[in-house]
């Protein structure tokens, strides 16, 4: 799955503008595959903002805002097409940093809802990538061993998680598979 990079940046730079905080498009690669709580945790940082309403009101927005940017997702097709060619045959995850409910209508609108065998979001762990907790809590679902787990992972907070489980990873940016 791709989870819309434009829409999230849009969603992104639309919910801190108003606190004063410009996302450039550089900042913003930096930190994808980042969960959005760590990523809004960092701008307000790095800006030496402190909000009026708290991070979760701030992620709440932003992922409101995603989802009217949900239209503008497309797949990842090497990826959608080797998941619904292992479904049924291997013990499939997604471990998303995305929350729950911006997870599940991404997979519900790119045909992908059924596939999986979980889905383990930010909202399930205290940490998000690049901490392994998201990959760990996938695997333990799964009743698999982390290292005989691989991860496909579009992010370099992702493919720091993954190796932080013990876990196999491909770059599916760069890597052919």
């Amino acid at each position: 799955m791709r989870a819309g990079r434009p829409g999230h940046f849009a969603a992104l730079s639309d919910t801190l503008a108003p606190l004063g905080i410009e996302v450039g498009w550089s900042w913003y690669l930096t930190h994808t595959g980042t969960s959005t709580p760590e990523t809004i945790g960092d701008a307000l940082r790095r800006h030496g903002v402190t909000p009026v309403e708290p991070v979760d009101a701030l992620v709440a927005v932003c992922e409101e805002r995603y989802l009217d940017h949900l239209a503008e997702v497309r797949e990842i097709p090497r990826v959608a097409d080797l998941a619904r060619s292992l479904a049924g045959r291997l013990p499939l995850a997604v471990a998303s940093g995305g929350m729950r409910r911006t997870v599940q209508a991404t997979m519900a609108h790119l045909g992908l809802t059924g596939l999986f065998s979980c889905t383990v979001t930010r909202d399930d762990v205290a940490e998000g990538k690049p901490a392994p907790e998201i990959f760990l809590l996938a695997a333990e679902r799964l009743g698999v061993d982390p290292a005989r787990c691989l991860v496909l992972e579009d992010s370099d907070s992702g493919l720091l998680a993954a190796h932080r489980a013990g876990m196999a990873a491909v770059d599916i940016r760069t890597d052919a598979f």
